[in-house]
């Protein structure tokens, strides 16, 4: 397995820090400082899009976040700045609907324990894990297993300085809600969760086992902090590079990413992003990073559809 812990979390799912939710505060956006972004290096990917009447921004994040990775440059600063609307994956705000998602689908039924469905050397790994990572196993004792596995991702990033409650995406919706615009959402809580329903027992062992097996690599904080990297200086190549890592690697925890988290969410994305180009002018999207990586992405996707695709970095 070459580095899935760390792409699950840094690009994929919006509503990985909603666990914190009720205890942690979402990033509110400092007052805009004009000098500062000047300044401030390209994060992420930028693209411009167009359909001949309205302009649109679609920018690429990461659901984790750190002090210093703002104020963002000054294209998407202003762009945020102007915006009417933002579309995002989800809106972080929206906390009741991602909680009641993560009780239908990532929550026994009461009575039912994550170690009643696991067997006995997987049970006593994630009991482990748990006590490594300082989170209480009674509190969590109803997670399913493909929960637990991101709970324990995003300790691994909290605990190597990435905190969920700094996301890029938070930030954004927070700059945005500061003037009055907008926070729209490409997906619902809903779909997202429902994606693991598919997963029977064994396949969510599996994806827990996965899991573990990442978060046990001694280079760990390392590669958090590579991949990270790329993020911070809109590092095109390495984002490709993270995306073949994914598709050559055949453990079934990034066969699933791939498959069910990137490739089959892509054209719901497009389709929403090309629906709100259609109405707004100068509304920003924002998305995962590897959503925006390549033939079957986003840019790819719009592309197809007669849009005029710019990306600026």
């Amino acid at each position: 397995m070459k580095g899935f812990a760390e792409r699950l979390i840094i690009v994929t799912l919006a509503w990985l820090f909603c666990f914190y939710l009720p205890v942690a505060r979402v990033a509110a956006a400092p007052a805009p400082d004009a000098a500062k972004a000047d300044a401030a290096p390209n994060r992420g990917a930028l693209y411009r899009i167009s359909d001949g009447r309205h302009t649109l921004h679609l920018f690429g994040t990461i659901h984790v976040g750190a002090p210093d990775f703002y104020p963002l440059e000054s294209r998407i600063a202003g762009a945020l700045a102007e915006a009417p609307a933002l579309a995002l994956e989800l809106d972080p705000q929206n906390a009741g609907q991602l909680q009641a998602a993560v009780q239908r689908y990532g929550i026994y039924p009461d009575g039912q324990r994550f170690q009643d469905h696991l067997d006995p050397a997987l049970t006593t790994r994630t009991l482990a894990a748990l006590q490594r990572y300082q989170l209480p196993a009674g509190h969590l004792q109803g997670f399913r297993p493909w929960l637990l596995a991101t709970a324990l991702t995003v300790q691994e990033y909290a605990s190597s300085g990435y905190k969920p409650e700094l996301a890029v995406d938070s930030y954004l919706a927070s700059t945005v809600r500061a003037h009055g615009g907008k926070v729209l959402e490409l997906e619902s809580a809903e779909r997202q969760m429902s994606i693991f329903n598919r997963l029977d027992s064994a396949q969510q062992a599996q994806f827990l086992s996965d899991t573990l097996d990442e978060l046990g690599d001694a280079d760990i904080a390392r590669k958090l902090d590579e991949l990270v990297g790329a993020w911070r200086r809109a590092d095109s190549a390495g984002f490709t590079q993270a995306l073949k890592e994914m598709e050559d690697d055949d453990s079934f925890a990034s066969r699933f990413t791939l498959q069910a988290l990137l490739d089959e969410r892509n054209p719901g994305l497009a389709d929403g992003i090309a629906a709100l180009l259609g109405k707004q002018d100068k509304a920003v999207a924002a998305i995962g990073i590897l959503h925006l990586v390549g033939p079957n992405s986003v840019p790819a996707l719009l592309k197809q559809k007669g849009l005029q695709v710019e990306q600026l970095y």
